[in-house]
């Protein structure tokens, strides 16, 4: 594969040793998240699985603060974050594509180029310009548009209050839509948008949105994945002895599939519990093309952004060019013909 150079690692960071705290050989690290339950999860697992000797105090924040989870771990305020990187974009929308790429790849091809292709040194090059070094630490899962009413032309979204997160922002603003808001950064009212992405159906019924936006649509290009990470200050991951670095990364491994699980079955329960609640909706067309070609513009945008930006979005599209094949002859093809065999 041909590539541009990649910039040297760490211009223009000043990498600053987190708030570790050593004592009788026990090791605890600081962790910022606007995801309690995940975060809680993982520092239980650590503990378990260290004997005691490394504990995750966890902070919680709300996401309107997501956005500083960055600064504040580059910098040494924490050891360590879990959140979705798309929080980061305005620092550098490349950190979206390792949470969300509109038009891209799904949870297992994200898996799988950040596993086994050169996503992991992507992301590394990416942190390090920033002082961070981040896993993935779950997903959940593709998420549909909802709406208050049934969606049956792009301009029901362009010419509507709508709302996203991440990079969806972005390509809801490069289809035209000019009302447009970020559902979790700005603390937005949801309630009063016609039209929106970025919860799933579980976490819509938790927030209790469901009776005010019923109309379910799918396939939802805007959001094909919604990768969480854990992201640990470059010092203090570097100051980790091999052993700590191993048991830290397997127990966020063992996390990351168990929530990527658990997001599944609860979307399952509340899909069920939802009833006739829900009405689900096939994507139009239009809107459909319309998406990928605002996904398209997205990320082009970061390809020209600079040489990172380049980098990255080339490593991401060289994978899904690959991957796509198999995709869909593997697992698209199956899912089809078991829905067939399903419905008779």
């Amino acid at each position: 594969m041909k590539r541009r150079t990649l910039l040297g690692t760490g211009v223009g960071a000043m990498v600053v040793a987190g708030t570790t705290a050593k004592a009788q050989s026990a090791t605890a690290l600081s962790l910022v998240t606007d995801r309690p339950a995940a975060a809680q999860a993982l520092a239980d697992r650590v503990a378990r699985t260290s004997g005691g000797t490394i504990q995750i105090n966890v902070e919680t924040a709300s996401t309107v603060d997501a956005a500083g989870f960055l600064s504040t771990v580059s910098s040494g305020g924490a050891d360590m974050y879990l959140s979705a990187e798309e929080a980061f974009i305005e620092t550098n929308a490349a950190f979206g594509i390792f949470s969300s790429m509109p038009g891209g790849m799904s949870p297992s091809e994200l898996e799988s180029w950040i596993i086994v292709a050169d996503g992991r040194f992507m992301w590394d090059i990416l942190g390090e310009e920033y002082g961070v070094k981040s896993f993935m630490a779950g997903d959940d899962g593709p998420m549909p548009i909802w709406s208050k009413a049934p969606l049956s032309s792009a301009a029901d979204l362009t010419g509507a209050r709508v709302g996203s997160i991440g990079l969806g922002v972005n390509v809801m603003r490069a289809m035209g839509a000019s009302d447009v808001t970020d559902i979790r950064a700005d603390a937005a009212d949801i309630a009063g948008l016609d039209a929106f992405e970025g919860l799933n159906i579980a976490q819509m019924a938790e927030a209790g949105l469901l009776d005010a936006f019923p109309h379910m649509t799918t396939p939802n290009a805007g959001r094909p994945a919604s990768a969480l990470s854990v992201g640990f200050n470059l010092g203090t991951w570097e100051g980790l002895s091999v052993a700590d670095q191993s048991l830290l990364e397997n127990c966020v491994k063992a996390e990351h599939g168990v929530s990527r699980a658990k997001a599944m079955h609860d979307s399952i329960l509340a899909l069920e519990a939802a009833g006739n609640d829900v009405t689900s909706h096939q994507m139009p067309k239009d809107i459909w093309d319309a998406q990928i070609s605002a996904s398209n513009t997205t990320m082009l945008e970061i390809i020209e952004s600079g040489d990172l930006g380049a980098d990255v979005g080339d490593a991401y599209l060289y994978f899904i060019g690959d991957v796509a094949g198999w995709s869909e002859i593997g697992e698209t093809a199956f899912f089809l013909g078991r829905k067939g065999a399903l419905s008779q």
